[in-house]
């Protein structure tokens, strides 16, 4: 269970993922949260800690694979197993496909982890002893003849989402190139903080601290970091030299075309991260307004704002934002989603979301559009953002709302910024950016400008 380059580790770690993936296959957590609350209280070196990360996120997104393997390479029906054992064997296989540990050694960790459960011992070895004998001569669906059984199977992403997407995009190799992306590891990027540095001090500074780096193909305020490890404990970060966001996020907050001096509403603003950059978009001049339900989310943001020097941020709760009617020169909806474009960084969303989850987050975001246009001032800027690949929650979205209120009209991407947004803007003006086509995270934006006298 160790990637390239680092040494065999502790059985505890072993049972540690099992234990992590036993969570989160419950519902009882995030693996991310489980994962930071495991190290805090645990000993865990750090070479440990990658292996264990990089195991139960593995796991997670080849979960339909793993599970097609053991299956069809052995006596074992994963749906009718007790949900540790299965959890036990998609480990096993796991390391069988992904990792270097040897057959011996996978089969000793088995034997270690099922011990408790006496009458599956036996079973469970005999089970990881025939995954190795027959894993490479296990089939799939064909992929011409069955391509979302195929897909759903070998890139292991629930068979509804990937018709929908084969519905969508239209285009099976697209599809395919889509689920292959998302079961990558996503890079570290971060973005440097235009009120303290610049990517070229910024990357210095880093390396001297042991963070190689380089900059991002698109976003010129981003970078991309070579290690992750202790990213948190530099320099770098005490001062508010930079912000972990991706670059996808990072062109939608430039997507607002966010000028000094305006007032911009981030009415979704979650812990700030785009409200972050817009105030460093403006100069600190102006005033940015970041609201959310969540009253801890702000704190956070307030706490981060004030390290990085962004003192043009004002909080306010979402009720107080209606005092801003016909005054915002932009309004960013970042609006709660699928999470459809990040299953490279959330893995285990796509294996919890529910096909009817769908229609309830599209009458929330078309709410979340018609109450948040109103403070868009006369000849202002509106812009819907998610991150999700899914029609009924972007261009159907936004396509009805302007139906609905014609004193809104699209503005395409490129007109914004047509360098910065040539590759983003499809046929009909959306932003759009793609896992397998951009190295980003899935996102849409729609820009929206209100009429100056508006339509009776």
């Amino acid at each position: 269970m160790h990637p390239p380059g680092r040494q065999p580790i502790r059985q505890a770690a072993h049972a540690a993922v099992l234990e992590l993936l036993n969570a989160t296959e419950s519902g009882r957590g995030y693996p991310d949260r489980l994962t930071g609350e495991l190290f805090r209280k645990t000993s865990f070196s750090d070479a440990e800690k990658a292996a264990i990360t990089e195991t139960l996120y593995g796991i997670l997104r080849h979960r339909a694979r793993l599970d097609h393997i053991i299956e069809h390479s052995s006596r074992a029906v994963p749906a009718a197993l007790p949900p540790r054992a299965l959890n036990i064997l998609r480990l096993a296989a796991y390391q069988a496909l992904f990792g270097l540990a040897s057959q011996a050694g996978i089969i000793n960790s088995t034997v270690a982890l099922s011990a408790r459960d006496r009458n599956l011992g036996g079973f469970l070895k005999r089970t990881v002893e025939a995954v190795f004998r027959n894993r490479d001569s296990v089939r799939f669906p064909d992929r011409e003849i069955a391509p979302l059984e195929f897909i759903s199977l070998y890139h292991s992403h629930p068979a509804w989402i990937v018709g929908k997407w084969l519905h969508e995009l239209g285009d099976a190799e697209a599809v395919e190139s889509l689920c292959s992306a998302n079961n990558l590891a996503p890079p570290l990027t971060i973005r440097a903080n235009p009120h303290r540095t610049t990517v070229r001090n910024l990357r210095k500074l880093l390396l001297d601290e042991g963070y190689p780096s380089a900059p991002l193909e698109f976003s010129p305020y981003g970078i991309a970091v070579e290690k992750k490890d202790g990213i948190f404990k530099t320099h770098a970060f005490a001062r508010g030299l930079f912000e972990v966001q991706d670059e996808g996020s990072q062109l939608i907050t430039m997507l607002c075309g966010a000028k000094s001096g305006e007032l911009v509403i981030d009415a979704c603003a979650g812990n700030g991260g785009k409200s972050l950059f817009l105030s460093g978009l403006m100069g600190n001049r102006g005033t940015v307004l970041a609201s959310d339900l969540h009253a801890a989310k702000l704190g956070n943001l307030r706490r981060r704002a004030a390290r990085g020097g962004a003192s043009n941020i004002s909080t306010a709760d979402v009720t107080a934002l209606m005092e801003y009617t016909s005054k915002a020169d932009c309004v960013l909806i970042d609006a709660p989603c699928s999470g459809m474009g990040v299953f490279r960084r959330n893995p285990d969303s796509k294996w919890r979301l529910r096909e009817e989850d769908i229609s309830e987050l599209g009458a929330k975001q078309h709410d979340l559009l018609h109450r948040y246009s109103r403070l868009v001032k006369p000849g202002g800027r509106l812009v819907y953002a998610t991150c999700t690949i899914s029609r009924d929650e972007n261009e159907n979205t936004v396509e009805r709302f302007l139906a609905e209120k014609p004193e809104f009209s699209l503005i395409p991407a490129i007109e914004i910024n047509a360098s910065l947004f040539r590759d983003f803007t499809d046929s009909r003006g959306y932003f759009r950016s793609f896992p397998h086509i951009h190295g980003t995270d899935g996102f849409f934006g729609a820009v929206m400008k209100r009429q100056a006298h508006d339509v009776r």
